[in-house]
Order: structure tokens, then sequence, then C-alpha cells
């Protein structure tokens, strides 16, 4: 657990999946092998955004912009992330809607 660095004040989080760069943690996701430290919790999820063509999630699409972020990496601990955390994030997961915002991400992602 080493490399996984959040630390709430109870101690660093506990690791429940991880890939090359991102991990699942009881905290949410964290980055493993940082060029910066990125983590978010676990509730925020679901977040979403209309993107001027509908309702994207902002996780995945927001990731796709920064040029350190290996998106199949950051797509695969999302949706292990959406599996192991359901119930601690508001609302269920549309299934439509994250397939496009998955498509999204890899759209952006080949532009940079």
């Amino acid at each position: 657990m080493s490399d996984v660095l959040y630390d709430d004040g109870d101690g660093p989080s506990e690791l429940w999946f991880k890939n090359h760069q991102w991990a699942v943690t009881d905290y949410g996701v964290e980055v493993v092998k940082p060029t910066s430290y990125y983590h978010f919790d676990k509730t925020r999820l679901l977040e979403s955004t209309d993107y001027g063509s509908g309702e994207l999630y902002d996780w995945p699409v927001h990731m796709a912009e920064k040029t350190w972020v290996d998106i199949e990496a950051f797509i695969e601990v999302f949706l292990k992330a959406l599996e192991l955390h359901a119930g601690s994030y508001r609302g269920n997961v549309d299934k439509e809607m994250l397939t496009k915002s998955l498509a999204r991400a890899r759209k952006e992602a080949l532009r940079r």
C-alpha cells in the first residue's frame, strides 16, 4: 500500500484494486504513480456536466484532457470504482451516459 498516497488523517487508504497508474481505494480513486498527485472521493464518481452534446460523467472526460493520464488505465479503474463503491454515491449509473462519456474521453485523449 505504500504506493497509494492519500491519507485523510485516519491513515492511508485501503487498496481495493489497482493498475499501473490508478487505484480504487476505500476513499475513492487515487493516482498510483503520479507526475502530480490526484485523487477524488467516491461520493463524486457520478458528477456530470452538459458538454453541449448532452450530459456526460465528468471524470473520464476531465482526465482525458490531462497529458500524463493513460486514459485506458483510468477508464478501467473508473469502471471498477463504480462497481466497488455502488451505494456510496448518489444515484445510479446511467449506462447510456456512461458509454457516451467513455467514448468522449477516448476521443479527447486522441487529440492530445
